[in-house]
This record gives structure tokens, sequence and C-alpha cells, in this order.
């Protein structure tokens, strides 16, 4: 612990301006951390002290530190070291941008920011990580009930926050599925938290879930139709290319869900026809027009079509595939399609072509060391207005309900155990 009357006795002042709100970070060589009075420490995932804000001043030892800049993962980060002088030590730095996202129509949120944290510091922290979207959920933090449904007052032209955007389906509910009591208030519904690694089968799976938040029943809701999203498309690439190779369109998503560092580590890009609102960014999610990701931004198109969009084809047809993928530690970039790898590559641009024989679709995947970085929903394929439903993807979902079926049939309620039935039917119609 240090001395309290020498951290007294050597007192300096720092200034900190970038010219645009930014994620700080203050520290000394031994890791001590400095914040600006009345502001709460914290620490993100690699352990650095952070706070937000612009034109900040904080009191600081008088000895080497070394200051960071960062604002979210379109940027990269400024750094110094220095010893502050006398009187107040003026530090300007700004992280670059690596990429400009709504600039092209994309706008990135966190759909489930899991905070018990005042306005004031959401605020700060949506702007000093320019986070386009915000969903807090419902029942957190003092701006639940009194904003609920409204955009929150720091909302501007391209950062909206909201209470409720996105709900959380959680899992047995009175018999019925979790997404049929949420559909009709028209807000997007998705699971969180979905599994605890990837899966290679319906055994792992099962036995991966969260069951406080049990998306282990998304197979479920999404053949029903009453999930728009799978909100770790990230964590559980494999899990959530089952589900859409078996014929179900859900979009890939993404959020932080943890209350721990900043927000915004995870975010779900959107592409938003015209200028952005809650309602605009919520209707681009449903219609699948979205990548998760980590960091690196992710392009996809087919023919020209992006994420969300479904071409019809007849057997023979052939098309194109590209993905672009922009930002640090990428190593590979993959196009898949229902059956496997399309094409792979390093980071860039990839491209190739695909004769469309049955219905399927492409996805891009940006990877390091094997990781999922980046994640896109589908481009669909259909084939003579017929949907992908791949033999193997929809067993895969059947054994996921028959061991649902086995682990819910003594808490779950006779009427969700018929929707479980009416989900095997939607499936196995597929395989006809």
């Amino acid at each position: 612990m240090r001395d309290n009357l020498e951290l007294l006795t050597t007192t300096r002042t720092l200034r900190l301006r970038a010219g645009f709100p930014c994620r700080w970070s203050v520290w000394s060589a031994d890791g001590q951390g400095y914040f600006p009075r009345d502001t709460s420490p914290a620490r993100d995932h690699d352990g650095l002290p952070y706070f937000h804000g612009d034109d900040i001043v904080l009191d600081v030892p008088a000895e080497p530190l070394r200051v960071r800049a960062a604002r979210g993962m379109e940027y990269g980060h400024a750094e110094t070291t220095l010893v502050p002088g006398d009187g107040e030590t003026l530090v300007e730095l700004a992280p670059q941008r690596i990429y400009d996202a709504a600039a092209h129509g994309w706008y990135g949120g966190d759909l489930h920011v899991h905070l018990n944290r005042p306005s004031p510091w959401v605020a700060a922290s949506q702007l000093g990580e320019d986070l386009h979207v915000v969903n807090l959920l419902p029942g957190d933090g003092e701006a639940a009930g009194q904003w609920q449904g409204r955009d929150l007052p720091w909302s501007d032209d391209t950062h909206v926050a909201r209470v409720g955007l996105a709900h959380q389906a959680l899992g047995l509910d009175g018999g019925s599925p979790p997404g049929r009591a949420l559909r009709d208030k028209q807000l997007l519904i998705g699971y969180a938290n979905a599994f605890r690694g990837p899966v290679e089968t319906p055994e792992q799976l099962v036995g991966a879930g969260d069951p406080g938040f049990d998306a282990r029943l998304s197979v479920v809701d999404a053949a029903l139709g009453l999930v728009d999203s799978f909100s770790s498309a990230i964590g559980s690439a494999r899990a959530y290319r089952r589900l859409i190779g078996a014929g179900n369109r859900i979009a890939a998503v993404a959020g932080t869900a943890h209350r721990l560092g900043p927000i915004g580590r995870e975010r779900t890009y959107a592409q938003v026809a015209g200028p952005l609102t809650a309602e605009s960014y919520a209707d681009a999610v449903r219609r699948g027009r979205t990548f998760a990701t980590t960091g690196p931004f992710l392009e996809l198109s087919v023919d020209g079509q992006g994420p969300g969009t479904t071409i019809d084809l007849t057997p023979g047809d052939r098309v194109r595939a590209c993905a672009r993928v922009i930002g640090p530690r990428v190593e590979t970039v993959r196009l898949l399609t229902a059956d496997g790898e399309l094409a792979s590559g390093g980071p860039g641009e990839l491209s190739a072509g695909l004769t469309v024989v049955w219905p399927t679709y492409v996805v891009a995947v940006a990877e390091v060391g094997g990781q999922v970085l980046a994640h896109t929903s589908p481009v669909y394929l259909d084939v003579q207005h017929r949907r992908v439903a791949r033999e193997e993807d929809v067993t895969f979902c059947l054994r996921w309900l028959e061991l649902l079926e086995e682990l819910f049939k003594d808490r779950a309620g006779a009427g969700y155990l018929a929707v479980m039935d009416e989900a095997r039917r939607v499936y196995r119609a597929r395989l006809a």
C-alpha cells in the first residue's frame, strides 16, 4: 500500500484531451491505476484501469506514468509515457480510426448490457467506446422504468440507447416457449450466453447450456419462428451453423453479456437502411443483415447481395461469394456453405465461385488460431424456392430435441412438451 501522506505531498495534475470522448487508462510501473475524482475504479479485460470522457482532470503522483487513449473496436490506441511536472500537465492523445462502419451504413450495437450502473456511467461508456447502439436489459439501472421504449437522453444521430429494445428469452416460462410471450411486443428476441464453448455433438451441446438462461431451448423457438437471433454466433459458431443448416433463419448477433470491463467488447453490426434509429436497427437485425464481432469489420456478398438476402436459383446456377475483413489479429478468413468450407485465405479479401445444386447458404468467418473473431449471418441460396435443410443438421437438431425432452420432462409442463413435439414435426417435415 502506498503511504497516503506521501501521495498527498507529491500530487500533480493531468489534463487528458483527445477532442472526442475516449476510454482512458493511466497507470504507474507497479500497476497502480489513477482515476478522476468521484469515478469508481474499473479494470478492463487486460487488467488496465479505465474511465471514459474527454478533457478530464485527475490527480496523479510525480512519478513515471503511462497514459493510453482508446475508443472501441473501430479505433486503435495512442499511448505515451511521462513524468507529470509542477502545476497541470496537458496530455493530448487521439486514437486513430481503423475503419468507419457508419460511413457504409453499418452500426455496431451491444444487445446485452447487463449493468447495474447509473445513467451517466452508461452514457460516458457508450460515447467513449463510440458504440452506436446500446440495449439495456429491463430492470437494470435507474433508467429502466422511466425510459422503457424511449431513447435515453444522450442519444444522437449516431448513438442510440434504449431500455428493452432486445429481450433475452429466459427458458421455461409457464409451459410456453420463451419467445411466444415476447413476440407480440415487436421486440428483438434471442438467447445470450448460449453455450460454454464449441460443441461437436448434441450431447455436448445440451451439457454446455446455461440453465439460468436456457439457450438450449433455442432449437425449439428457432423452428417455430419465435426468436430473431442467436446471440453466441462467435462463441458457439458450430451450434449456430447447425441451426441455420437445418432451415432456421436467425441472425448472427453478439453482446457483452457480463458485468466486467467496458461495454461493446462484442458487437452486433447491422446494415441499416436510412438514418439510425432503434427501430431501423432492430429491423435490420430481424432481416439478418448482420455480423457479430469481437473487433474485425467483416463483409460478405454473394453476387452483390449481403447477409440476410435470399437468392432463388435453379440447379446448376453459379454464384460468386466474396468476403473482406478489416482489423487487427485476423489470421484466416473463411467462406463456408452448409456443406463445409468453400474457400479460405489470409486477411484482406477472399472470393470463390460456387455451382449450386441444392439449397445451401454462405457465411463468412474471421479467425485467429481457430478462434472465431467475427461471423456473418448467411446469404441464403434457395433452389426452386426450397430453403436449405441439410439432413445432417436436421438430424442433429432432432437429437438435440430428444435430449432436451429427457432433460426437462420432470419439470416442463405438458404445454411445453407439446411445443417440443410441434418443433419436432417442423424438423421432420424438412427432412421430407
